[in-house]
C-alpha cells in the first residue's frame, strides 16, 4: 500500500518492464527462424510462445489496455493454428512470422506512447485484422462456397462460428426503448433497416453492444423530453435509427438521432481542461472536436445518472469498433440531432 501512495504508476512501471522482456521473446523467436530459408515451428516453441503472448493479454487486460490485449489475443490465436495443423505449408509458416513483427513493432509503439505519455494514434486494428484474415483465408481451398460460418483458432481448437443476422437485436432495443422511456420520462420511437444482414456471431455480439451503448447515450443526452421537443417545433416522440448494410466484404452501420445534437463549446471546454488540446481551440475542425467523445472517461456531464455521466459510454463504442478492426466518424447538427457511422470488416 505504501509503495503505491508513494508511486502510484508502479503498476504501470512493472507492466512496461515484464511486457518489454516478452516482447523480446517474441523477437528472438522471429530472428532466429528468418536466417532459414526453410524452417519448422516445435510444438515447445508454439507452447512457450503462446503462454507469452497470454501474458501480454492478462496483464494488459488487467491494467485497462484493451489496444494491447485485443491484439495479444489475436496473436494467441496464431499459436492455437499452429498447435492444430501438424505440417503447416512454408508459405503460411512465413507469413504468420511477418505478422508476428507487426505485432511486435505494434506492442512497441504502445510500450512507448506510454513512457512518454503521447496519445493514442491507433489501437493495433490493422494487425488484428490481418491476422483473422489470414487464419479466415488459411483453411478457404477446404470450405464449400458462401459457407454459413467462419473458420477460427482458438485455444480449444479449430472452431466455427456461425453467421447470424440482427433480427435478435430487434426486441433487445424495443426493450430498452421501454426502460429508458420509462425512467426518463420521455417518449422514443426506435427504427433498423437491414436486420436480415447475416455476420459471424462474435462480429454481431460486438456491433449489437455498441448499439445499445449508443441508444443508451441517445435517449439520455441527445434526445429531448416531449415539451422540450413541442417547444422546438419537433414531433412530441424522439426517433433513433439504424441501418445495416453489407457490401463485399465490409459491414456499414448507421446510427441516427434527431435530438439536440452535440455541444462544441462544452466538448472543447472539457477537453481544455483535461489539458486534451494540442492546438488552438478555432483551429479544430467539427469532427476532430466530436471524437474527444470517443477518449475512455471523457464526459461533458456534471452529474452522473443511472445511465450515463460516469465517463464509461461512447469510448467503450470506440474500443468495440476499434477491436474489430473497424472505424467510427461522427456529424451532428445542433438542435437536428446526430450520426455516428460506422465501418467494420466482415473478418475481423
Amino acid at each position: 500500500m505504501e509503495k503505491f501512495v508513494d508511486n502510484p504508476d508502479f503498476l504501470q512501471d512493472i507492466f512496461l518492464e515484464e511486457t518489454w522482456k516478452n516482447i523480446d521473446k517474441i523477437d528472438n523467436f522471429i530472428e532466429e527462424k528468418a536466417k532459414e530459408e526453410e524452417f519448422s515451428v516445435s510444438r515447445e516453441e508454439v507452447d512457450g510462445l503462446f503462454r507469452t503472448m497470454h501474458s501480454i493479454k492478462g496483464s494488459a487486460s488487467m491494467m485497462g489496455y484493451p489496444s494491447i490485449s485485443e491484439t495479444a489475443h489475436s496473436a494467441e490465436d496464431l499459436f492455437s493454428y499452429l498447435r492444430e495443423e501438424e505440417r503447416p505449408a512454408q508459405k503460411d509458416l512465413k507469413a504468420i512470422l511477418q505478422l508476428l513483427r507487426m505485432v511486435s513493432g505494434f506492442l512497441k509503439r504502445e510500450l512507448r506512447r506510454m513512457e512518454t505519455d503521447d496519445e493514442v494514434t491507433d489501437f493495433g486494428w490493422a494487425v488484428v485484422r490481418r491476422i483473422k484474415n489470414f487464419l479466415a483465408h488459411v483453411d478457404s481451398e477446404n470450405e464449400p462456397e458462401g459457407p454459413s460460418y467462419q473458420i477460427a483458432y482458438t485455444r480449444k481448437g479449430k472452431q466455427k462460428i456461425p453467421y447470424t443476422n440482427f433480427s435478435t437485436l430487434i426486441p433487445q432495443m424495443e426493450r430498452l426503448t421501454n426502460i429508458m422511456g420509462r425512467e426518463l420520462e420521455k417518449e422514443f420511437m426506435v427504427k433498423i433497416s437491414g436486420a436480415e444482414t447475416e455476420v459471424p456471431r462474435d462480429i454481431y455480439e460486438k456491433i449489437s453492444m455498441a448499439v445499445l451503448q449508443m441508444m443508451k447515450n441517445s435517449m439520455d443526452h441527445g434526445l429531448e423530453n416531449t415539451a422540450m421537443r413541442e417547444k422546438m417545433g419537433k414531433t412530441p416522440v424522439g426517433e433513433i435509427s439504424v441501418e445495416i448494410q453489407k457490401a463485399g466484404q465490409r459491414v456499414y452501420v448507421i446510427f441516427r438521432d434527431d435530438g439536440r445534437g452535440l455541444d462544441k463549446h462544452s466538448i472543447l471546454h472539457m477537453a481544455r481542461t483535461r489539458g486534451l488540446l494540442k492546438k488552438p481551440e478555432e483551429e479544430y475542425e467539427d469532427n476532430e472536436i466530436f471524437a474527444f467523445l470517443l477518449r475512455p472517461g471523457f464526459t461533458t456531464k456534471s452529474s452522473a445518472t443511472m445511465f450515463s455521466g460516469r465517463g464509461v459510454g461512447l469510448d467503450v463504442v470506440n474500443a468495440t469498433v476499434s477491436s474489430l478492426g473497424g472505424s467510427i466518424r461522427i456529424e451532428s447538427r445542433e438542435y437536428m440531432g446526430t450520426t455516428f457511422f460506422m465501418e467494420f470488416p466482415v473478418i475481423a
